[in-house]
């Protein structure tokens, strides 16, 4: 085209010289002149693509983000994309899998574990990982002493994993065999060792950063420090958490550039901002939102696999329900099988055991409660409650976590149902569920008050010190796949066999010998045959004794926008999101 224009215009200039000739004298000819330099044009730039964002709605805020110190699933979905512990597990398995370790092997009576690190690691603040940051973090976690196990702080998954502090610890020593390798040195063999390892709550924090802030590692204005996919950037408190994407992480760049989790307390709400566009996905939905997502071609549904249990908590430390009757009064009167059609619907399955039925150590003998207000009326009458249960009596003095004595012995109070005040994958629905329990509680003439203690810290720190004296909803979801997680952290605990079990506050200060004593048999049991057996006989103990109601296990339902795929949903622990496409 461009020959074209020239051509056309050499013919012009040819004829208006051809006239101009016929009209005068011709005239000289001035030297032609070179013709004037031209720039090739600049090549065109492809705008810069835009950073690839993951919005996930969440019903509460996390407690706090060092995975050390916390027990809630909001605070680890955070914290296991920045940290890592030495292990891992396989996506969609309980399988421990190595990751800042690349091997640990055991010798012959599995009483020393030799771990090999990773070479090339960095924290995020780009200080190394190495031996001597694993044994950093080990030994702040075991020792009351280290200078940086605060006293404000509980490491409760340490203490119950590893059988205690200090010398209580299955893990006698961490020695430094070499730059990039570490020896685990255990007081006995530990059949979960690496599963325990592998826990979101033993990610490896940099020492330098918890040097820097101190107490405040973790909280909203220090974030958390890893050698993670995603680094932390952000948090405002009941709002929003922002990670992004580790350009140098080991395993590889991330597929997604940021990770926003939004709070959105309200359910309707979430699911309203998920059809909106405005979130990507979210967790813990409400059967009729659920039932929506599955019929809007825009959406779609995803399942977590069931390693959890909700569950209704007794006062062991009021008068009445220290007797077994009054418990199998309780479990009698509700209609567990009516809370799973209403608000679990087909993702649910009434509850038998603790342990769900994907765990190995489930109990599948186990004669199930079966809903009975008339036997739950006759059993109130045979414990000295002709006319129903209304009030409680405080059985001993208990205090803050100050001193302060908060209720004193033979003090009365109205019979309370705790309800949870954030959506929990094994309860969807807490504040119906609960109104939906003390309706079936005042049919069999148990009188319970429906209450909010709070927000999630102030509920969970209630409990933690035996604050809750009353019924109280809570669950549990599984960490590691071992039966071990889910028992020993609530009934068990002991650093040897002929240690005494004491009440727990925590546990509504319940506590059964038998029991915990049978948890540590297990765990430094080698021989999974025998564990199993043993997991299986506490499950029959638990039921005997009427410890929980145990309510029900949930497949919990994930809500995608379909701009998202290749999420998997992790059995246990955080899930992993470096894989994870959303497309524009």
């Amino acid at each position: 085209m461009k020959t074209l224009r020239v051509l056309s215009a050499i013919l012009a200039l040819i004829l208006v010289v051809g006239l101009v000739a016929s009209c005068t004298a011709p005239a000289p000819e001035a030297p032609p002149e070179a013709p004037a330099a031209t720039e090739a044009p600049a090549p065109t730039e492809a705008p810069p693509a835009e950073p690839v964002t993951f919005i996930f709605g969440r019903g509460g805020d996390s407690i706090q983000l060092d995975p050390a110190i916390v027990t809630d699933g909001e605070s680890f979905r955070v914290t296991g994309q920045c940290l890592e512990p030495l292990y891992q597990y396989e996506p969609g398995s309980t399988t421990p899998i190595p990751a800042l370790a690349t091997e640990c092997t055991a010798n012959e009576d599995s009483t020393e574990w030799t771990c090999t690190l990773r070479e090339g690691v960095k924290f995020h603040d780009g200080t190394d990982f190495n031996a001597d940051a694993v044994i950093f973090n080990f030994e702040r976690w075991r020792f009351t002493d280290n200078a940086y196990h605060f006293e404000s702080q509980v490491f409760e998954y340490y203490e119950y994993m590893w059988f205690g502090f200090d010398d209580d610890s299955v893990i006698t020593a961490v020695e430094k065999v070499g730059d990039y390798t570490v020896k685990f040195v255990l007081g006995a063999p530990l059949a979960p060792f690496l599963a325990n390892l592998a826990m979101d709550m033993f990610a490896i924090s940099s020492p330098a950063a918890i040097e820097e802030y101190g107490e405040e590692y973790g909280m909203p204005s220090a974030g958390c420090v890893g050698t993670g996919p995603f680094i932390f950037e952000e948090w405002v408190e009941g709002d929003h958490i922002t990670v992004v994407a580790n350009e140098d992480y080991w395993g590889g760049k991330p597929t997604i550039d940021e990770i926003i989790w939004r709070v959105i307390p309200d359910d309707s709400a979430r699911f309203l901002a998920l059809k909106a566009g405005d979130i990507h996905a979210l967790e813990q939905a409400v059967s009729e939102d659920i039932a929506s997502a599955e019929a809007d071609p825009d959406l779609h549904v995803m399942a977590r696999p069931a390693l959890n249990t909700g569950y209704l908590a007794f006062p062991y430390q009021t008068e009445e329900f220290q007797d077994v009757k009054v418990r199998e009064a309780i479990v009698h009167a509700i209609n567990r099988e009516g809370l799973v059609e209403n608000f679990y619907g087909a993702y649910g399955e009434a509850a038998a055991n603790f342990l769900p039925p994907l765990v190995w150590g489930h109990n599948d003998a186990i004669e199930d409660w079966v809903y009975d207000p008339e036997l739950s009326k006759q059993l109130l009458a045979d414990a000295g409650f002709p006319d129903g249960l209304s009030e409680v009596t405080i059985a001993f003095d208990i205090s803050d976590a100050e001193g302060n004595v908060i209720y004193k012995a033979g003090d009365k109070l109205p019979l309370t149902l705790y309800y949870m005040p954030v959506t929990r994958f094994y309860y969807p629905s807490p504040k119906e569920i609960g109104e939906a329990m003390a309706a079936d509680l005042a049919k069999a003439n148990i009188n319970a008050t429906l209450e909010l203690a709070g927000d999630w810290p102030t509920f969970l720190g209630l409990r933690r010190n035996g604050l809750l004296p009353g019924l109280y909803m809570l669950g549990w979801g599984g960490d590691n796949g071992d039966p071990d997680n889910f028992h020993n952290y609530f009934f068990g605990g002991l650093s040897s066999a002929d240690e005494v079990k004491e009440p727990d506050a925590r546990e509504g200060f319940y506590a059964n010998q038998e029991i915990a004593k049978l948890l540590y048999q297990a765990a430094i049991n080698p021989d999974q045959a025998e564990r199993e057996a043993i997991y299986q006989q506490v499950e029959q103990l638990l039921h005997d004794d009427v410890a929980r109601l145990w309510v029900a296990h949930n497949n919990t339902p994930l809500l995608f926008s379909n701009k998202v795929s290749g999420y998997v949903p992790q059995p246990v622990g955080a899930d992993y999101y470096e894989g994870t496409v959303v497309a524009p």
